[in-house]
């Protein structure tokens, strides 16, 4: 199992430690916060010695204290010396891996290879955060790709709800219409059935009207008939009467000619 090689270095100190000899010494004895009180008194009176806030920087490295750390070895970039840049781009690159900043470490690295081509600390640093990056990107893709059929199978999820939900509708809609369509069947029929009726009505009404003028001609002719008859009966009467009074005439004459007659003989 393969390590990032970590460790500050200070060897661009050592080419320039004709001042700093206290500062090395205290951190080569890991006497961290004796080395950064001796940077300090450096800055006081030198605060833009590059040297001065490499030494400090790596001494808050060791420390842990990685936020300030950083800050001296950016100050220390503005120095002329290229070993001193190369070395402090290395220690920017240690404390990038250390916040897990895999892309701006392997820059780092790449920038102190550049100035320092024989650095073989920052090569190393450099191939062993790119194959660790591949994997992890690998992994990222990975997850995004999972992340994204996810996100498609609820799409498709909700689609199908959407989908199952419109045909509910649908199937509810085309109910309601089809109830509609047999209520409205039902009151035409009704209205049908009323209008059957009112017309049966109707012609009930005018056979009774049509029936009643007959009725009554009937009842008028009757009347009529009724009333020949009694004429009828009555004339028939009066001859009757007529012919009894000429047979009794005739009787009487006859009764009389016949006495008549008698008397002759």
């Amino acid at each position: 199992m393969f390590n990032l090689r970590t460790l500050v270095t200070l060897e661009a100190l050592i080419t320039f430690a004709t001042c700093q000899d206290m500062g090395i010494l205290n951190y080569q004895n890991q006497n961290y916060e004796a080395a950064e009180k001796y940077y300090n008194s450096i800055l006081s009176t030198d605060s833009d010695n590059p040297e001065a806030h490499f030494g400090k920087g790596s001494s808050l490295f060791m420390q842990d204290d990685l936020k300030n750390a950083e800050i001296k070895f950016n100050e220390s970039l503005a120095s002329s010396e290229t070993l001193l840049k190369s070395k402090a781009f290395y220690n920017l690159g240690n404390i990038s891996y250390k916040n897990k900043k895999l892309n701006d470490a392997l820059q780092f690295y790449k920038k102190a290879l550049e100035l320092n081509p024989n650095d073989d600390e920052a090569r190393y640093n450099y191939e062993f955060i790119k194959y660790q990056k591949d994997p992890e990107e690998k992994k990222d893709e990975e997850k995004k790709d999972e992340e994204k059929k996810d996100e498609e199978k609820k799409d498709e999820e909700k689609k199908d709800d959407e989908k199952k939900d419109d045909e509910k509708k649908d199937e509810e809609k085309k109910d309601d219409e089809k109830k509609d369509d047999e209520k409205k069947d039902e009151e035409k029929k009704d209205e049908e059935k009323k209008d059957d009726e009112k017309k049966d009505e109707e012609k009930d009404e005018n056979s009774q009207s049509q029936q009643k003028p007959l009725d009554e001609k009937k009842s008028q002719d009757l009347k009529k008939a009724e009333s020949i008859l009694d004429a009828l009966k009555n004339d028939e009467k009066v001859m009757q009467k007529q012919q009894l009074q000429r047979f009794k005439t005739k009787k009487l004459l006859k009764d009389w000619w016949c006495w008549i007659g008698l008397q002759l003989l």
